[in-house]
C-alpha cells in the first residue's frame, strides 16, 4: 500500500497501478495490521485523514481486510522463535499465507523470503 502511494518514479508508478488493478480484481487482501502500518508511515505526509481517504478508495474498489486472530497470532510467534530478526509485523502478515488465507506478499521486503513466504513484486 505504501509504495502505491509514494512510488519512487513515474515508470514504478504505472507498474504499481497495473499491479494493484490486477491484484484488487483477484480479491487483494490486506491483514488489519496494514492499515495501522499505512497509517503510521503515511500519516505524517499526507495527513491522518487523507490516509484513511486512501485505505477507504482501495476498499471501495475490492480490497479486503482480514482482522488478525489467535491463530495467526500463534503462527507468527512460532516464524519469530526461528527469526528473532523479523519485525512481528512482517510474521502476523506473513500467517496469513502460511494458513492458506493468501498465496503470497505483495513486497519486496527481504523478511518474507527469510520467512519462506513467496512474494510478488513489480
Amino acid at each position: 500500500m505504501l509504495t502505491l502511494q509514494f512510488p519512487p518514479s513515474e515508470e514504478a508508478k504505472k507498474k504499481i497501478e497495473d499491479l494493484t488493478k490486477k491484484e484488487i480484481e483477484r480479491h487483494l487482501l490486506a491483514p488489519s495490521i496494514i492499515l495501522a502500518e499505512f497509517l503510521k508511515i503515511a500519516g505524517p505526509r499526507m495527513g491522518e485523514d487523507a490516509a484513511r481517504v486512501r485505505m477507504r478508495l482501495l476498499k471501495d474498489m475490492g480490497m479486503r481486510t482480514m482482522a488478525l486472530d489467535e491463530e495467526e497470532a500463534l503462527v507468527a510467534g512460532s516464524m519469530l522463535l526461528s527469526h528473532q530478526n523479523v519485525p512481528i509485523a512482517d510474521a502476523l502478515i506473513a500467517s496469513f499465507v502460511k494458513l492458506g488465507a493468501a498465496e503470497y506478499v505483495i513486497t519486496d521486503d527481504p523478511h518474507f523470503k527469510t520467512l519462506g513466504i513467496r512474494t510478488k513484486w513489480f
